[in-house]
């Protein structure tokens, strides 16, 4: 009886484990304002509300590395980043992570024109510099003309 008790337990817990309810799936549909002529109008539907800066890593610091990451990201009906996708980098992957890391921290407000809160999709970028305005000709190349 012990034994047919446990096996009985145990294909509960097995069908209960894999049950198919339903989870709340809905994709977000987002307004994709990620295009460069599309900038202004992002900034028309959200606001930055809190914006934390990202932390630079220690060893792109020690060995005077700028750079910059550019980044689409999905903003929710909710005013918070929904995904992402790194478009560009400078050097590739070395500051990836740390702007992403950043963005997902940051809020947005609708705007009055967008009382609906529609989800948008826009680029930012986020620059890493050790100076203020950094003289390196690959840097310049490749970060201030994304601005």
């Amino acid at each position: 009886m012990k034994k047919v008790s446990v096996i009985f337990a145990s294909t509960l817990f097995i069908i209960s484990c894999s049950s198919n309810t339903q989870s709340d799936k809905t994709e977000t549909k987002f307004l994709d304002l990620s295009a460069a002529e599309h900038s202004e109008l992002a900034d028309e539907y959200w606001t930055i509300s809190k914006h934390i800066p990202p932390q630079y890593p220690a060893s792109a610091a020690r060995n005077d590395v700028s750079g910059c990451v550019n980044v689409a990201v999905g903003i929710g009906s909710d005013g918070r980043a929904k995904g992402y996708e790194v478009r560009s980098s400078y050097p590739k992957g070395v500051f990836d992570d740390y702007a992403v890391a950043a963005l997902q921290k940051w809020r947005w407000e609708a705007t009055e024109k967008n009382s609906g809160r529609t989800p948008i999709l826009k680029t930012v970028q986020l620059n890493f510099a050790i100076k203020e305005a950094p003289d390196d000709h690959e840097y310049i190349e490749n970060c201030s003309s994304k601005r």
